[in-house]
């Protein structure tokens, strides 16, 4: 197809379009086929769309001659569009649309663009196709028709004079067609023809013919349905980057340039362009928690609530009043409550319904009294009893040649990590994820016990105390996390406080009856020795005095 002494008679270029056919079929079997959004523009990964989910990259067409760009658009939503028709010199298979399909059927609009930018009148020639019936490769995504579909079924394609805005920059403007019950690739079947009963929902192929004014453009909008193709090809909205090929339709077409004197026009780069276009039917976003429970300052993401698929995004937020949070709470799907209170979510991802949620968020633990502390380790083991250490008290263990935290201990998470709901760990096993924070706001974890994944690896068995209902298994992997108290003296005899609401000292290590004094953030205080109380720790002060040993509150000078 990408020939450029191409004869205007019928029987010769319907000879040249097979040839091309093969050519395509061949490349992508081996490189791909791409596609692209609106001509010259820059897009990547998926939209932010209802109906399209779209992978890939827009490339502007290089071609000198007439150019052109293709892409479709939802009929009653111009900004919900795929990806660009991609002219194969870019490649093959990386540029990738899916339609949504579940009412049964989507009108379209497929927006071809054409350019002239040379200097002389140009008539143009341009084929398109829709090729979803290659048996042997079995390339069957969305099934696509010419024509526009009502309510009630009833199927309609008006002439060509319907889908341009006439001026003076474009003349002899016409429209031909090919069915699926066609020979070969036949773009000649006249309007009248394709059009009656028996053909309308069998146009697969358009020709276009027209006059370009130098320096002019045109843009026509043919009406498509959508509509599901083989059931063995339908994919998820969130697999368009990785579903085969074969799930997808090859939506293809090539422009021909000529003279208005009927010469050749003589052009560079090929003339191919190519689009892929999957279905899939539109579900809502699942959740395994409905409602989820956090202070003031954690992370909290579409991971929280189990969401299904995983990359869905918190994309609002309202409080119980109904007003939208500060912009800067919510940060690429992340939000970040400032203020204790009940908040609505909505989580989203392209192609699926969003779902509501709902946040109930305290303020965050006393780090005055170091309730949060003890009330922690209480929960791990209350029958423990306050007792002095020494600095070489060790409150790690070995399993299985491994050192980590004692069973029973606070451990926080110092980088990223997801908690699962089995030992072995895989993506559908996840169950919450936990986003790297500052020192002062990471995660705590109680070590309930240890387990093995089936290829051997450790795994803490866990409870989130911060979020009590939250058990499962994290990785006991060096790097990933670290005793949350500190068991042992600094070298300088002095810690650090790092927490913004600053610790208060108490006469009994159990950091009960009343708070002596308060200590600021910044305040550096000297230390006499290292008390354990029940499974987490407190310093004891040079004055006496007790406070937390507690990671996010106090640092080693």
């Amino acid at each position: 197809m990408g020939t450029n002494t191409m004869t205007r008679t019928g029987a010769k270029l319907r000879t040249r379009l097979v040839i091309g056919i093969a050519a395509i079929t061949l490349g992508f079997a081996v490189g791909g086929i791409g596609g692209s959004a609106k001509a010259d523009s820059t897009s990547t990964e998926t939209s932010s769309q209802a109906n399209f989910v779209n992978y890939g990259t827009n490339t502007a067409d290089p071609s000198s001659g007439l150019t052109w760009a293709g892409y479709f658009e939802d009929a009653t939503d111009s900004n919900d569009v795929s990806l660009t028709a991609q002219n194969i010199d870019s490649g093959y298979y990386n540029e990738r649309s899916a339609v949504n399909v579940k009412s049964g059927s989507t009108n379209l609009n497929y927006v071809i663009t054409v350019n002239n930018p040379t200097g002389v009148d140009l008539e143009g020639k341009l084929f398109t196709s829709v090729y979803d019936q290659d048996s042997a490769d079995k390339y069957s995504g969305a099934k696509l028709r010419f024509g526009s579909t009502a309510s009630d079924g009833t199927r309609t394609l008006k002439t060509i004079d319907n889908y341009y805005t006439a001026s003076d920059n474009v003349s002899d403007v016409s429209a031909s067609y090919g069915l699926t019950t066609s020979d070969g690739l036949d773009y000649w079947v006249p309007y009248d023809t394709v059009t009656s009963s028996d053909n309308i929902d069998n146009i697969v192929r358009l020709g276009l013919f027209f006059t370009l004014k130098a320096g002019k453009s045109v843009t026509f909008k043919i009406p498509v349905t959508a509509s599901a193709g083989s059931a063995d090809n339908e994919i998820d909205a969130d697999k368009v980057a990785t579903a085969p090929v074969s799930d997808f339709t090859i939506v293809f077409g090539a422009m021909y340039n000529y003279t208005t004197d009927g010469a050749p026009y003589t052009v560079t780069g090929n003339k191919n362009h190519n689009l892929l276009v999957a279905y899939y039917n539109m579900t809502a976003i699942t959740t395994k928690e409905d409602s989820a429970t956090a202070q003031v300052g954690d992370s909290v993401d579409a991971a929280t609530y189990g969401a299904d698929p995983s990359d869905a995004k918190i994309t609002k937020v309202t409080d119980a009043s109904g007003n939208s949070v500060a912009a800067s709470t919510l940060n690429d799907g992340v939000f970040t409550p400032t203020a204790a209170g009940t908040y609505t979510i909505e989580l989203t991802r392209d192609g699926y319904s969003p779902k509501t949620v709902t946040l109930t968020v305290t303020a965050p633990a006393s780090n005055n009294s170091g309730s949060s502390s003890s009330s922690s380790t209480t929960t791990s083991s209350s029958s423990s009893s306050s007792t002095d250490v020494t600095t070489t008290t060790s409150p790690d263990t070995v399993v299985s040649g491994q050192t980590v935290a004692n069973k029973g201990r606070a451990i926080y998470a110092v980088k990223g990590l997801y908690m699962y709901n089995k030992s072995t760990f895989t993506k559908s096993a996840r169950k919450y994820h936990y986003t790297k924070q500052a020192r002062t706001n990471r995660p705590i974890f109680i070590v309930d016990g240890y387990t093995k994944s089936k290829n051997g690896a450790l795994r803490y068995k866990v409870h989130d105390y911060y979020h009590k209902s939250r058990k499962g298994y994290i990785t006991a992997k060096s790097g990933y996390t670290k005793l949350a108290y500190y068991f042992s003296v600094p070298k300088s005899k002095a810690v650090r406080v790092i927490t913004s609401t600053g610790v208060n000292s108490y006469a009994k290590s159990d950091l009960s009856g009343k708070k002596l004094k308060h200590y600021k953030k910044g305040t550096v205080l000297k230390v006499k020795k290292v008390v354990k109380y029940k499974l987490a720790s407190r310093f004891e002060l040079t004055n006496g005095r007790y406070i937390s040993g507690n990671k996010r509150f106090v640092i080693m000078k």
